[in-house]
């Protein structure tokens, strides 16, 4: 099969609503309908019919907060272009990644007759790149340009994708260059780097930064337990960011349900799905769940997980559950902390793995914002991961995953039974114990039995497989110095031998 830069390239935009475009959306009250305009590669020569989108892409998961939309009139100050990373899932359950950015283009000749143009002013739109590679620093760049072509023209937009469509992804250090001549003899050339999954690049930092380590944990804590999680920040690119962020500290696991960065205004019911979930949703749709996430006080108590449901508000922290002495969060300055170390103890999460994590996340973060802090971040989740099942290469679970395909079921369930008993603390064994029986572990072995040595060498098109190596490299390093150390010493051990080659060249540079 061809290899291609990306999947597919998208222009969404907003509409005037009408009968027709208003059909999907008739119990909700907007002025604009968000419609796919264009894509490529190009399903026919123009720009499809106004009103009609694509029946791949839903339109208003690229703009999700179109029943708030407004055009822009000639005075009014455009805030700036807003960049965001969706993640999309297929009917196969295949996930994809689309790089977006919202702009504005000023009253373009060439827009005069297209459905970007209001009478009213100009309106926002979206153009996304679509790819199965998970590399937001080389998408984003690439992203930037087209907006800049697209702002020329139409035309030269899809010269520019024509030709960068049939490159391949760059790996390996290599980069994409594109040199272009125009006819008025003016010539430009673009570099984009590539980008791998390299450890310190997942661009963490800063939300953890700004939710603060102990929330983090919880929700970690939350996600391992399987529990539907709401994350709620003010704006599109802040909620995006935020569940982009928490997916990439479960890494090597990953998260094998619902996963929506940011829940469009016409999808809110979604909320109400009784299966796991980790959802993003901007502030100002958080009083339409009142009846989902309020309770009378008096009906408070201290059940954190009677109802499966997290929300967590981006600065103030986890807003439900409560535990009943907590409510009152004015009062208590450590309400966040707190809260959220109660939920990870009725997680079942031990109390000192919780606080070492939280520990070593804080570390992380004091050395500000960026690719360092993003390093030990991940260092420091994979880190305790490898605490809680380090023992797992010993007990056979990728036979016995194959077996029970093929109808044994005892093998599994020996395996399970031998990784829990190999933890010296008892609160350890409690938590690992249900966590074994979870779809994210059982997603994470058949991953590493599906993975052929045939594949190794082929593009990583999704950071779990780095952090898989070098979470095993971890696992083997630590599997020796384990035998007689409890599982709150093995932490700062395996902490310590993580990525030591890494941190050799780092000091020898």
């Amino acid at each position: 099969m061809e290899s291609h830069l990306f999947d597919r390239a998208l222009i969404i935009n907003l509409v005037k609503r009408n009968e027709v475009n208003g059909l999907p959306y008739e119990n909700i009250r907007c002025d604009y309908v968000p419609c796919v305009a264009y894509v490529y590669p190009e399903r026919n020569s123009e720009y499809l019919d106004e009103g009609h989108s694509s029946q791949t892409d839903c339109p208003d998961l690229f703009i999700p907060d179109f029943t708030r939309a407004k055009a822009f009139i000639e005075n009014d100050r455009w805030p700036g272009n807003e960049e965001f990373t969706l993640t999309l899932t297929d009917e196969s359950g295949k996930r994809t990644f689309a790089y977006c950015i919202r702009h504005l283009i000023r009253r373009h000749e060439t827009y005069c007759d297209q459905a970007a143009y209001s009478k009213e002013g100009d309106l926002p739109e979206v153009f996304a790149i679509i790819s199965p590679v998970h590399a937001p620093l080389f998408y984003f760049a690439l992203a930037r340009e087209c907006v800049c072509y697209l702002h020329d023209s139409i035309e030269r937009l899809k010269n520019l994708l024509s030709v960068v469509y049939r490159c391949t992804f760059p790996i390996d250090g290599s980069s994409l260059h594109v040199f272009e001549k125009r006819e008025d003899g003016t010539e430009r050339n673009i570099v984009i780097q590539g980008q791998g999954p390299i450890m310190g690049q997942s661009d963490c930092s800063a939300i953890v930064r700004r939710m603060g380590p102990e929330v983090t944990v919880a929700i970690i804590g939350a996600l391992l337990a399987e529990q539907r999680v709401i994350i709620a920040a003010g704006s599109l690119q802040c909620v995006c960011h935020a569940v982009q962020s928490v997916a990439c500290l479960l890494y090597p696991f990953s998260w094998p349900y619902t996963l929506i960065p940011v829940l469009p205004d016409s999808l809110l019911e979604i909320v109400n799905s009784p299966t796991p979930y980790l959802i993003g949703l901007l502030r100002t749709n958080m009083y339409k769940l009142k009846s989902l996430v309020v309770k009378d006080k008096n009906q408070y108590t201290d059940d954190l997980i009677q109802d499966d449901l997290v929300v967590v508000d981006l600065d103030g922290g986890i807003f439900v559950p409560q535990l009943a002495e907590l409510h009152p969060a004015n009062e208590n300055v450590d309400f966040k902390a707190k809260n959220a170390f109660a939920l990870c103890e009725k997680l079942l999460i031990p109390r000192k793995l919780a606080a070492s994590l939280s520990t070593k996340l804080e570390e992380a973060v004091a050395v500000g914002e960026g690719p360092r802090a993003d390093f030990l971040l991940q260092k420091a989740m994979l880190s305790w991961f490898a605490a809680l099942i380090w023992p797992y290469k010993g007990c056979g679970f990728c036979a016995a995953f194959i077996a029970e395909s093929n109808g044994d079921f005892e093998s599994i369930r020996t395996s399970k039974a031998q990784l829990v008993s190999s933890h010296t603390s008892k609160s350890a064994r409690r938590f690992t114990q249900w966590f074994v029986e979870t779809g994210i572990f059982r997603e994470w072995i058949r991953r590493k039995v599906a993975s052929a040595p045939e594949m190794i060498n082929t593009i990583p098109h999704i950071a779990e497989d780095m952090a898989n190596q070098k979470f095993d490299e971890c696992i083997i390093a630590l599997t020796p110095q384990v035998s007689k150390a409890r599982v709150a010493n093995i932490f700062a051990k395996v902490h310590n031998v993580m990525f030591r080659s890494h941190l050799l060249k780092k000091l020898g540079a």
